[in-house]
């Protein structure tokens, strides 16, 4: 493969999105929203008092099933006391039992069967369905509303950039031109053209491919995953790069 020697040190910034969204295979892209989410990982649940506010993150289950552990989110089977995560397009939530009772009223006799209730926050309408450990509620993913992880959308995609480089900026971020995670959703079959072609425009990436990972699942255990590539690059301490390419293929609904 032929690499410009000037792109050696090259990454993946804000600027780049709009063509790497245009790459022929590239189904969708969604960007980790810092301004969003690292108040609420770094800052709110280390407070250690209840949010006056609840601090909703969507995550869709694509990437939650199989490649979180790649990304510094903290949403998980591990964090649920019971239930499930919620799924993609439903309306769903887990929520913790001590955000029940400080936002909802919940009393100690309704906290004994929480799941499968409803609850109305900033006029929507969610189903229970997990309960969490800690004070952060996950929520179905929607394509249309941000919660911590971004769509690419053309049109809104300038906001999107200015608040979070201001973000950055203000909080003293290395290099705020750079993103911290990205997913990109590939058409089937196009995974590796897409890598290739991101291996010569940004090699200063570490490229991992979840294709690649599917070979070594095989030969330890025999199973095989879902053709995926996960981009990780980890220049400086906080800006970790993670582009996961997946194939549009529908989540099982277990």
């Amino acid at each position: 493969m032929n690499i410009d020697p000037e792109n050696y040190d090259r990454m993946i910034a804000y600027e780049d999105i709009p063509d790497i969204a245009s790459m022929d295979g590239v189904e969708n892209v969604i960007l980790y929203d810092t301004g969003y989410l690292d108040p609420i990982i770094y800052t709110a649940a280390s407070e250690g008092r209840l949010p006056d506010k609840l601090n909703l993150i969507a995550v869709p289950e694509a990437i939650a099933q199989d490649y979180l552990n790649q990304t510094v989110i903290p949403y998980g089977t591990e964090d649920l006391e019971e239930g499930r995560l919620p799924r993609d397009g439903a309306h769903e939530i887990t929520i913790s039992k001590k955000l029940l009772e400080k936002h909802f009223a919940y009393t100690d006799e309704m906290l004994t069967r929480t799941i499968g209730s409803k609850v109305n926050y900033e006029n929507e309408t969610y189903t229970i369905v997990g309960i969490n450990s800690y004070d952060i509620c996950y929520i179905s993913f929607d394509a249309k509303r941000n919660y911590g992880l971004y769509q690419y959308d053309a049109e809104a995609f300038n906001e999107f950039v200015i608040r979070n480089i201001d973000y950055k900026k203000t909080n003293e971020y290395f290099h705020p031109e750079y993103v911290n995670e990205i997913f990109i959703f590939t058409a089937d079959g196009s995974e590796k053209s897409v890598l290739d072609r991101l291996f010569q425009e940004y090699p200063a990436e570490n490229y991992i491919s979840g294709e690649y990972v599917s070979v070594w699942k095989k030969t330890f255990n025999g199973s095989v995953l879902r053709k995926i590539i996960v981009i990780d690059s980890i220049c400086v301490a906080w800006l970790g790069v993670l582009l996961v390419l997946l194939n549009k293929k529908p989540v099982s609904k277990v």
